[in-house]
């Protein structure tokens, strides 16, 4: 199924226990009831889990108290389907309180894999920086970096506190995909020239027959779109995300070809802007 032209049609929300998935949840259910779109909710049982399970060595450590007990694939099946119903509750109820609507569904099989499979079916995919390890609580997690890597379609990625909002901020990019984060990005600010922020990367130089900045303006209102633009004179991470804070961003949005999508860059891009990161295909 190909990726709907005119509007976000349908939003994959990636569901686990984890904090991070929950954020994940509240503001995939808010974008999808602004863009008047479906909500997709996928859990994964996760078939490593089952298969560590189901060896006769394997023990499950509890933190408190102290203790351990041996896992049992049985059991660890029974634990990954009261997790499914909790979480589709989670989910009905969240998309009744913005009135969308959803549906979930439960795979089997590696995280990353499964995810990938099922973000073929939609316009958006939106999920935590970090899943459910304990063992990492800050920049990308395994599937976090796989699927923002790989995935063919546009990848939200968040942390808690931090939901997506407007303004949205996006950069001059002459790239394809730099094209549809613009795209993208005016669709996100419902073509409110208020809240679709443009950061032009380029020094003023007198010797132009008018600034980049300009430039830019004429290029995009020959495109139709209105929007506050604003000079970048460094192009890394840190530049990009004092320019988000010193915008009002509440989300960024990044073509897929930029230099900035790499993991590092985004890890940073989200810690440092304070706002969601959109990596647009």
């Amino acid at each position: 199924m190909a990726p709907s032209e005119d509007r976000l049609a349908r939003i994959l929300v990636a569901l686990d226990s984890s904090a991070h998935a929950r954020a994940a949840l509240e503001a995939a259910a808010a974008l999808a009831a602004d863009l008047e779109a479906e909500l997709l909710g996928l859990f994964v049982e996760d078939a490593n889990l089952l298969r560590l399970a189901a060896l006769p060595f394997a023990r499950e450590a509890f933190w408190a108290p102290a203790a351990d007990e041996r896992l049992e694939e049985a059991r660890m099946a029974r634990t990954l389907r009261a997790e499914a119903d909790q979480l589709r509750r989670q989910l009905a109820a969240e998309a009744e309180r913005q009135h969308v609507r959803w549906s979930f569904r439960v795979a089997r099989g590696p995280v990353d894999r499964e995810l990938l499979a099922a973000a073929e079916q939609a316009d958006l995919v939106v999920l935590g920086t970090v899943g459910r390890s304990p063992m990492r609580t800050s920049g990308l997690g395994s599937t976090a970096r796989t699927v923002a890597r790989t995935a063919t379609r546009s990848v939200a990625l968040l942390r808690p506190g931090a939901p997506p909002g407007r303004p949205v901020v996006t950069l001059d990019d002459p790239s394809p995909t730099g094209a549809r984060a613009l795209a993208l990005a005016a669709r996100l600010a419902r073509e409110d020239h208020r809240n679709l922020v443009v950061l032009v990367p380029g020094k003023a130089d007198e010797t132009l027959a008018q600034p980049p900045t300009a430039e830019a303006e004429r290029r995009l209102q020959g495109q139709g779109l209105r929007a506050r633009v604003r000079p970048l004179t460094q192009v890394d991470s840190d530049a990009v995300a004092a320019a988000v804070r010193e915008a009002g961003g509440r989300l960024l949005v990044l073509g897929a070809d930029h230099p900035l999508a790499d993991e590092g860059s985004l890890a940073r891009l989200i810690a440092r802007s304070g706002c969601p990161v959109v990596v647009a295909r």
